[in-house]
């Protein structure tokens, strides 16, 4: 169970986290989850005390999309805990990550991207103000990553 836990820990953002997981901010980690604040002009990305400023006025285009996956590591250490009693309903759960692709130019009016994955409490919120903020279309990688946002 123990050497299940750091594998749990790293499976998700938290709720009302985000994850850094690529761009030009060379100094923050891949992985790294902090928190996003969505200022009068611009958003505030925090990742280890330190702030991340990404005016809406420099965002040139938002794109979200999703992976589901089931929840296959939390059902063995279920499995072997309970004797395969609480492992059934694991199997059958799926579990939602929300990605979002943010392009922006930046002081220099060079092209850039940032990408983050977005806790469950905050994907849509924060993706709809970074959408009316900017003034940006939010697209969507799929039919059913747009359906599942607007559901």
């Amino acid at each position: 169970m123990l050497m299940l836990a750091p594998a749990a820990a790293r499976a998700g953002v938290g709720k009302k986290e985000v994850r850094y997981l690529g761009g030009v901010w060379t100094d923050v980690r891949e992985g790294t989850e902090g928190k996003v604040r969505l200022d009068d002009a611009a958003a505030v990305f925090v990742f280890e005390g330190k702030q991340y400023m990404l005016p809406y006025s420099s965002i040139t285009s938002l794109e979200y999309g999703q992976k589901v996956g089931r929840r296959i590591g939390a059902t063995i250490g279920w499995g072997v805990t309970t004797l395969g009693v609480a492992a059934l309903p694991m199997l059958l759960s799926k579990k939602r990550r929300h990605f979002a692709t943010i392009g922006y130019n930046d002081a220099e009016g060079k092209p850039q991207g940032l990408v983050v994955e977005f806790g469950k409490e905050i994907n849509r919120s924060v993706m709809k103000m970074l959408s009316l903020k900017s003034g940006k279309e939010i697209e969507f990688e799929s039919d059913k990553a747009r359906e599942e946002f607007y559901h």
